[in-house]
């Protein structure tokens, strides 16, 4: 019940809703939406199903709650080109201060390339370059009064600052909010989180401040053998129609300290935009002791092109006692 009151609370803390938010009469009633740029290659290639098994430095954009899960020190970075010739580079690291929170820092960076500008006669008047820049701070927190031999429940939090720079200059403040619970059963575990993110406020660039793409996102994850990971999601951006999305990941070791990781996934966010062949993603990913390289592949559908990601990540394992070690 408290979980549900909490939901309930950063829901309402999000902003009023309008009759037309969270349906289709939204679509570009929202501004900043640099802010739904996915981070981390993994993610991505599940489909974007990933907020409730995220457990590295990027959970501090999937979902704050699963910083809880950084065993000591964690590590991502992640480029993507898209189309256009716009860039996107996302880091972040996270570091665990006690045995119960773990605190993230991270930023992000878009580059739109050089753009052509004409006045009202459309007569070119030199170029100019717009970027945009996001800087966050992130709390997970274990929850140990709601936990018990049958579950887990972690917290998380995150601030952050976009600023934008177009012909005119604007900033934004923001944060999310996120929680996960894993379930243990008789035979496997469950994972079940509930992140909202973006809430905040938004840039203003000359009369009217937008609204930050507000979205809320519903997930779960189960492995039913230990190497395969299925994931599902449901997302309510104020800005569009509720869609969802599902992933699988399948592990597998090669060497003592090296693992094959093949994915893949599917979003329904574009598929009537875009058609049938852009909800589909893919990726594999190589681990070799605590460095792991991931890459995610999607189409675009009807825009014709691909878009390729590639994500870095150093995840340093929790200290194991000697005792341990020589059991």
């Amino acid at each position: 019940m408290r979980l549900r009151q909490i939901a309930v609370l950063a829901l309402l803390l999000a902003r009023p809703a309008s009759a037309s938010d969270f349906g289709r009469a939204a679509v570009g009633t929202s501004g900043s939406e640099f802010l739904l740029f996915d981070t981390s290659a993994r993610g991505i290639a599940m489909g974007g199903a990933y907020s409730a098994a995220t457990n590295d430095a990027s959970s501090l954009y999937w979902n704050p709650a699963g910083l809880s899960q950084v065993p000591r020190l964690s590590a991502t970075f992640l480029h993507a080109q898209y189309v256009a010739d716009v860039t996107y580079n996302a880091a972040s690291v996270a570091k665990r201060v006690n045995d119960t929170s773990v605190l993230a820092a991270g930023v992000r960076y878009l580059d739109l390339g050089a753009i052509t500008r004409t006045d009202v006669n459309g007569l070119e008047r030199g170029q100019f370059h717009p970027r945009s820049y996001l800087a966050e701070l992130g709390w997970g927190q274990s929850i140990y009064d709601l936990s018990d031999s049958e579950v887990d429940v972690a917290m998380g939090v995150s601030v952050k600052y976009l600023r934008s720079d177009l012909v005119e200059r604007a900033s934004a403040y923001g944060g999310d909010f996120g929680v996960h619970s894993r379930y243990y059963g008789a035979s496997q575990t469950y994972d079940v989180s509930m992140a909202v993110q973006n809430m905040g406020v938004g840039q203003k660039f000359d009369k009217v401040r937008d609204t930050l793409p507000t979205r809320v996102r519903f997930g779960g994850g189960v492995r039913p053998v230990k190497p395969l990971l299925l994931t599902i999601e449901a997302i309510a951006p104020i800005n569009n129609a509720p869609h969802g999305a599902a992933g699988m990941e399948y592990t597998a070791g090669i060497q003592k300290n090296l693992q094959c990781a093949v994915r893949a996934g599917l979003n329904s966010l574009t598929y009537d935009s875009l058609g049938l062949s852009s909800i589909v993603s893919f990726g594999f990913g190589l681990q070799l002791s605590d460095l792991s390289f991931d890459y995610a592949f999607a189409p675009t559908g009807a825009l014709g092109a691909s878009i390729h990601r590639v994500s870095l990540s150093f995840n340093l394992p929790a200290k194991i006692s000697r005792r341990y070690r020589e059991r």
